[in-house]
């Protein structure tokens, strides 16, 4: 459940982030995300009833075949993500300093900080949707 929860506060969060765009590209977004979701939970599903993952013993290659699959789609959530708050929030950033010459160092910084928030992303989407290592 807990699981589910934060899927669907992801894809409100993404939704939220596209508050300016216009309609259709908010319906292409949240469409992704959730098919992406739909198809990411019910792999996880089928992996832990294929290899026993819930009820032990766990049958061979069981942990890596969900490992795999949770970190296939760990890209797919995250670099999307990535490239859509970074075009919202460099249009942010543009308006508000717009003819300084910070603007080159401002977005570079801000870039920095969106790569290290998108590694600590991936880790937190591994350690939800897989655990620690067995």
């Amino acid at each position: 459940m807990f699981k589910l929860t934060v899927l669907i506060l992801f894809i409100l969060f993404m939704y939220f982030v596209l508050f300016g765009e216009r309609n259709a590209i908010k319906i292409t977004i949240v469409s992704y995300f959730t098919l992406l979701s739909i198809v990411f939970l019910f792999g996880i599903s089928k992996i832990s009833n294929k290899y026993h993952l819930y009820d032990g013993p766990v049958l061979e290659r069981g942990f890596q075949s969900l490992g795999e699959w949770v970190g296939i789609f760990s890209y797919l959530y995250i670099i999307p993500s990535l490239v859509i708050i970074a075009y919202v929030s460099f249009k942010i950033i543009k308006r508000l300093f717009i003819g300084t010459k910070l603007i080159a160092i401002v977005y570079i910084v801000w870039l920095t900080i969106l790569v290290a928030i998108s590694f600590i992303s991936q880790l937190i989407f591994t350690l939800i949707y897989y655990g620690f290592a067995p």
